[in-house]
């Protein structure tokens, strides 16, 4: 790390996998190791003139693809507060994803094909004159003022609130599991293995 009068005032080290550490030019002795022990919330502090930028977090035991904790739970839709207030369309609702999500790779692969095999139904029914054109629920294409192009923006009631937010605050409001208004059915139903999968990790 190069300071503004251009002198170097830190060194760095570590390894994409483990940990990253730092220390003052000057401060300690011999050079910077990647693998030095350095204090942190789950080490003694052993090299205080040492600065732990970052540590790798400890995986859960199984977890698919060395996935952090964090980021085993961004899809997370706990059954009894967040999944019933959801939109149908919600990408985490999509049961092949969810199947990958728990591990049923196999699964998740026959889930995909049923997934795709009603998207191309939709989309020849609707060609054919049997369905009604596709018509973005939450959002209307329209000219930038500025650059002429066309952008995206979030349907508003007429009291300019937010469209989106308005229904989900009705399907709140009457306990939720409600159907959507003018919301189409995008997915597949979901298998009783996944909803029980659901269910196993949702009590744990």
């Amino acid at each position: 790390v190069i300071d503004a009068e251009g002198n170097v005032a830190y060194e760095i080290a570590g390894r994409w996998n483990s940990q990253l550490v730092a220390k003052k030019v000057g401060a300690g002795k011999g050079q910077l190791h990647p693998d030095m022990s350095v204090s942190g919330p789950n080490s003694p502090s052993v090299s205080p003139e040492y600065i732990l930028l970052w540590r790798n977090s400890e995986k859960p035991p199984g977890s698919p693809f060395n996935l952090t904790p964090f980021a085993i739970t961004l899809n997370d839709c706990p059954q009894d507060t967040l999944r019933p207030f959801l939109c149908p369309t919600d990408c985490r609702l999509r049961p092949d994803q969810r199947a990958f999500e728990l591990g049923k790779y196999e699964l998740a692969n026959d889930l995909k094909t049923q997934q795709e095999e009603k998207q191309r139904s939709i989309r020849k029914a609707r060609e054919e004159g049997r369905m009604e054109p596709h018509r973005p629920r939450w959002f209307s294409a329209e000219t930038d003022g500025d650059t002429g192009e066309r952008v995206w923006s979030p349907v508003r009631t007429e009291e300019g609130r937010l469209e989106y937010w308005v229904e989900r605050e009705r399907v709140w409001r009457e306990g939720g599991g409600k159907r959507w208004a003018g919301v189409d059915d995008i997915f597949i139903e979901e298998p009783e293995v996944v909803k029980e999968l659901l269910g196993s990790t949702n009590t744990k």
